[in-house]
């Protein structure tokens, strides 16, 4: 993604409240098994976050991979879905339902091929109580490489920023990412202070119980 201008301050690091996130771990049980994936570099917050909870959290750290691919000519859903059987496969046993997928600000970086594609590779481990959690830009610009993001509890992300250089946000509306993201819907969206909108997605229909 090419730079456009460096803005005059920006903090590389802070915390903001992250309501609908957590408002899906909420409704954990303790005594059911997760499945998760998480598309952000792994870190030590995160993990240690996780760690009372009887679930498989997958950790590919296959983000930057993927964003090489983020140019004019990957249009083909076939260089997706070569690329995410190198970087994204899926541990033995594969998991028969995600619960939980972590894109973060992932789907501002990529191009429209490139979530449509992963959409459709992670497809067979959707249902109906899998939830997608991720942060859409709202403003004009945004930072031009992708935030790291540390769930640090009492309902806080830390975001670690890397660049003050910002680039054009893609600015995707309700209606884009019902395409891009089809069967899934917002099941809510909210406003964050620092201009991230929030969103938990889900496919409609009866959530199944264990």
């Amino acid at each position: 993604m090419r730079p456009v201008n460096q803005a005059a301050e920006q903090e590389s690091s802070y915390r903001i409240k992250s309501p609908l996130l957590f408002g899906v771990l909420q409704q954990f049980d303790p005594e059911t098994r997760y499945e998760i994936l998480d598309l952000s570099p792994a870190n030590t917050d995160t993990l240690d976050f996780f760690s009372p909870y009887r679930c498989r959290l997958h950790l590919p750290g296959c983000r930057d991979t993927l964003l090489t691919q983020v140019t004019a000519e990957a249009q083909e859903p076939a260089t997706w879905t070569q690329l995410f059987n190198t970087c994204l496969p899926w541990p033995e046993p594969a998991p028969a339902s995600l619960d939980l997928l972590l894109l973060w600000d992932l789907p501002n970086y990529l191009n429209e091929p490139g979530v449509r594609a992963l959409i459709d590779y992670l497809a067979p481990c959707f249902s109906a109580r899998t939830a997608l959690h991720m942060y859409i830009h709202t403003r004009q610009t945004m930072p031009v490489t992708p935030c790291n993001y540390r769930i640090t509890g009492e309902q806080q992300v830390q975001i670690e920023t890397f660049s003050a250089w910002t680039a054009v946000s893609p600015v995707y509306y309700q209606e884009r990412l019902h395409k891009l993201f089809a069967p899934f819907r917002v099941e809510r969206g909210m406003l964050l202070a620092n201009g991230l909108q929030e969103y938990v997605m889900r496919i409609p229909g009866t959530k199944t119980k264990r």
